[in-house]
């Protein structure tokens, strides 16, 4: 009987029975700084990853955003005689689905995020073999928009493989 009222009750909820936190047409953009980790240790970081995300809401009727991002950084460290650093670049797809509850400056989301990511191995006084790769990249993200003003706020987010990412948000 418990597990009859507690699974009614949980399929009662209707996701759409909230104002959506996206109007349709609207275009989000954030930027900040995120943290990850470095493949080998002792790494430090050179540039921080630094992010950019541009994101549109579908006026579909439901609360989806799709776009695209874009992230840099560089890490290395210096071993006896020679200075070594690898930088990431990486670029793709994200969508995002904006879950709606009644608070007009809060805009919380999950999503998935397909890409492709370039990585390099920068080296002084090194003469073994120049490594360059690239290859797909996924992550997913949940994060949350405060917005200060109607188009003004703060966001972060967790998933993988950023740990966190924090940074500015705008939506026209």
């Amino acid at each position: 009987m418990i597990f009859a009222v507690v699974s009614g009750a949980t399929f009662a909820m209707d996701l759409m029975s909230y104002p959506p936190p996206v109007d349709g047409g609207n275009i989000m953009i954030d930027a900040g700084l995120g943290l990850r980790t470095t493949l080998y240790s002792g790494a430090k970081w050179k540039i921080p990853p630094l992010f950019l995300h541009v994101e549109y809401a579908l006026p579909v009727g439901v609360p989806i955003s799709v776009g695209g991002f874009f992230t840099i950084s560089k890490y290395g460290t210096k071993w006896t005689s020679y200075n070594w650093a690898w930088t990431d670049m990486t670029f793709g797809a994200r969508g995002n689905w904006h879950w709606g509850f009644d608070v007009s400056w809060l805009d919380f989301y999950t999503g998935l995020s397909l890409g492709y990511t370039y990585s390099k191995w920068d080296k002084d006084n090194w003469t073994g073999t120049d490594y360059s790769y690239g290859g797909f990249y996924y992550a997913f993200q949940a994060g949350a928009h405060f917005y200060f003003t109607n188009n003004i706020g703060a966001m972060l987010e967790v998933g993988y493989p950023y740990w966190i990412k924090a940074g500015v948000a705008f939506k026209f």
